[in-house]
């Protein structure tokens, strides 16, 4: 029979720990961990037992998303059936690691939980779909410090969504087959005789009526990158906007 969270002998509870194949934990219904095996403490990185009971740690802080671990815990305290979920764990070294998690309630206890689980593959679809919120969430934090330009670039990286495009397989490739044709260089060459290439390149993607997001995608470089880059070379011109240099590289036929 497995002992009641207040009991002071969890000599049989680890005991069969140590002969389990998999990581494996026992939590309280409030999330604390009251028992954990050798293969689970390799696994979070932790010196000892104690990392964990000593300190009661709580396996709400170890899961990346607390208000899924919450529900999780409450799902799982609700149902006679085992718990199957894929999620993100945040280890001692700060590393994360994708798993997939089975608990359920003990049968002699039902104020003790047991979970199991094992690493996934690091590309399982799941696996990356989660990482890819987690950045979001992480990423989100950062906004109250940044200045207006930090907020737009922070935006763009969270609309971007870059992992969840790799997991679909369906990264954007738009206008990969856009070249700058020799007559359009030469003349951009004559309007602009100072400019660098990187200057020309832009002004010469410019001229076919793209946009910035765009150029960004085809040039490997971010938005932000290619509007200071804008700015730089209205500064070598001698039009007092934007709008007026852009009127004039599209007017290039």
């Amino acid at each position: 029979m497995y002992p009641d969270t207040n009991s002071t002998n969890n000599q049989p509870l680890s005991s069969i720990f140590q002969w389990m194949p998999t990581c494996a934990l026992v939590i309280d219904l409030h999330g604390i961990i009251q028992e954990i095996n050798q293969k689970a403490i390799h696994f979070f990185r932790a010196t000892t037992k104690e990392d964990f009971i000593f300190d009661k740690q709580n396996i709400k802080n170890m899961i990346i998303d607390s208000h899924r671990a919450t529900d999780l815990i409450k799902s799982i305290s609700k149902s006679l059936d085992t718990t199957n979920n894929e999620i993100l764990i945040r280890r001692f070294d700060k590393t994360i690691a994708g798993v997939d998690l089975y608990a359920c309630l003990l049968p002699d206890n039902p104020n003790l939980i047991l979970i199991q689980f094992n690493e996934k593959k690091p590309f399982s679809k799941v696996y990356m779909h989660e990482v890819s919120q987690a950045f979001r969430r992480e990423a989100q934090r950062l906004k109250p410090y940044l200045n207006k330009p930090g907020k737009n670039i922070l935006e763009e990286i969270i609309i971007t969504d870059i992992v969840d495009g790799l997991v679909s397989n369906n990264i954007s490739k738009k206008n990969q087959a856009v070249t700058i044709s020799e007559e359009h260089r030469s003349i951009l060459v004559r309007m602009f005789p100072k400019f660098s290439d990187k200057e020309l390149i832009l002004c010469g993607y410019l001229s076919l009526k793209m946009s910035i997001d765009e150029i960004a995608s085809l040039t490997n470089q971010t938005p932000n990158s290619q509007r200071v880059l804008f700015h730089r070379i209205l500064k070598k011109t001698e039009f007092t906007t934007g709008k007026e240099l852009l009127r004039a590289l599209e007017a290039i036929s």
